[in-house]
């Protein structure tokens, strides 16, 4: 069965990817998003079966996803932020192949050039007087002197979702746990 153009791509990344491993269909390495600093919680290097991101088909696409941090993109998005220049390549095979566009996984190349800044298209010409014209807005009365002064109004910062406030405290709660029944062991009372 010949190769598809994914798998000749990863094969070429495999030098890249640490703990690069394949396995019966998919392709195991660590995580370059959650892994990155080579060591584990105890300061000791990963092992191979450590690995926790993944290359594997899924219909006739290539997706990634990382079985620690969660991260699940597809193989055009993971290649983009991981390998730009051969992401660029990439795109430039599946275009001379005619598979970009459209109702295809994969961008065509006039969009990468587009969004790289490399095409040189002029973006389009908007007159607004031509609007401003017929659309004019009524003119905003001057506020009096003795009115008070609007109130300023501050950004909150972004919040956390109940979802993850609740993973988080599931996550103490749990820590709590075990180490009540550490003590209770410790203590004779659970055994």
């Amino acid at each position: 069965m010949p190769k598809t153009i994914e798998e000749s791509f990863i094969e070429y990344l495999s030098s890249s990817l640490p703990l690069f491993q394949k396995k019966s269909v998919a392709y195991q390495f660590q995580c370059p998003y959650c892994q990155t600093s080579g060591k584990n919680s105890k300061g000791k290097p990963y092992a191979p079966s450590d690995a926790k991101g993944y290359l594997y088909p899924y219909g006739n696409t290539w997706n990634y996803k990382c079985h620690k941090c969660g991260e699940h993109q597809s193989f055009v998005k993971f290649l983009e932020a991981q390998f730009p220049l051969l992401h660029f390549e990439y795109v430039r095979q599946r275009d001379q192949l005619g598979t970009t566009g459209f109702q295809t996984n994969c961008p065509s190349l006039e969009t990468i050039l587009k969004k790289r800044g490399m095409l040189s298209g002029q973006p389009p010409e908007f007159r607004t007087e031509r609007f401003h014209q017929h659309h004019q807005r009524p003119a905003v009365p001057p506020a009096a002197p003795d009115a008070p002064a609007a109130p300023k109004v501050t950004k909150l910062p972004p919040m956390r979702s109940p979802q993850q406030q609740a993973g988080h405290q599931s996550r103490l709660n749990h820590l709590m746990k075990q180490r009540q029944q550490r003590h209770q062991r410790r203590s004779g009372e659970l055994w």
